[in-house]
């Protein structure tokens, strides 16, 4: 059987001999020594998965993910379960990079159906919390529950679906300025720690996300800016904070739409 050095090995599939001597440590590759301080050996095996290493990193697998896929009894469905996964990452990013793209040249644009209507004048039972990012999807329920729970109380049921005024944006180290908000069909007198506040009359505009959208933060960033760009309001200008309004299909996570991005619309000014 032939056997070749890690110099070797380097060579002919052009990774660094320090590469493959890493990739021995790591446990991806196997060699032995002929002596403790002898050179370590590789077999032609050892070469094809040494290529393999190589096109798997080169792809962007990790080393865990790489020894994964390798180890599989099967390693083309291990590869494509963990490649699924990059491929929707990658088709995010470039959506992302697209974006980002039209915002430079002044004219954003974002392949979404962005839809029009009118909501009339309404009274809003809300209340008022902060939140980073990481702690909006325990924030929001508990938010959501309180208010419920004044509802219950009062005997009033609601008269609209939830929604989320978004006064800042929250960041992983800023915790933002955020209140929900229900529609009511009669005046409730609200407790301490909450607000009953008209929804003035005003035209909106929205994007209707599925559950699988309304999860992915990247793509809800950019529905949440282009809507405030004004870009994709057909003559109108964003006239308030962004909203998230939940729909009846929130907590089953479908089927169709679970969620909307809108924001209040004025008139353009003129001239």
């Amino acid at each position: 059987m032939d056997e070749y050095t890690t110099g070797q090995v380097a060579r002919a599939t052009g990774l660094s001999e320090k590469a493959v001597r890493m990739y021995v440590d790591r446990g991806l590759l196997d060699a032995r020594r002929t002596s403790a301080d002898g050179p370590r050996l590789l077999d032609g095996g050892q070469v094809e998965r040494a290529r393999l290493v190589r096109l798997l990193r080169g792809v962007g697998l990790s080393l865990a993910e790489v020894g994964d896929v390798l180890a599989a009894p099967d390693p083309v469905p291990a590869f494509d379960a963990v490649w699924s996964d990059r491929r929707s990452a990658l088709a995010a990013s470039l959506t992302a990079a697209e974006y980002v793209r039209s915002a430079l040249v002044g004219a954003p644009w974002l392949d979404v159906v962005v839809h029009r209507r009118h909501v009339p004048e309404r009274l809003v039972l809300g209340t008022e919390r902060r939140a980073t990012l990481a702690e909006l999807p325990s924030v929001l329920p508990e938010a959501t529950g309180a208010v419920f729970a004044v509802l219950r109380a009062a005997d009033v049921p609601l008269a609209g679906h939830p929604y989320v005024e978004i006064h800042e944006r929250a960041t992983e180290g800023y915790a933002a300025r955020l209140t929900l908000r229900v529609p009511v069909p009669a005046p409730v007198r609200p407790p301490s720690g909450f607000a009953l506040t008209t929804d003035d009359a005003h035209e909106e505009a929205y994007v209707a996300l599925t559950a699988a959208e309304a999860r992915d933060q990247e793509r809800l960033v950019l529905v949440h800016d282009y809507l405030a760009s004004g870009r994709a309001l057909a003559g109108g200008v964003p006239a308030g904070d962004d909203r998230e309004v939940y729909l009846p299909t929130w907590e089953a996570g479908g089927p169709g739409p679970v969620m909307e991005v809108a924001v209040p619309v004025a008139p353009a000014p003129g001239p």
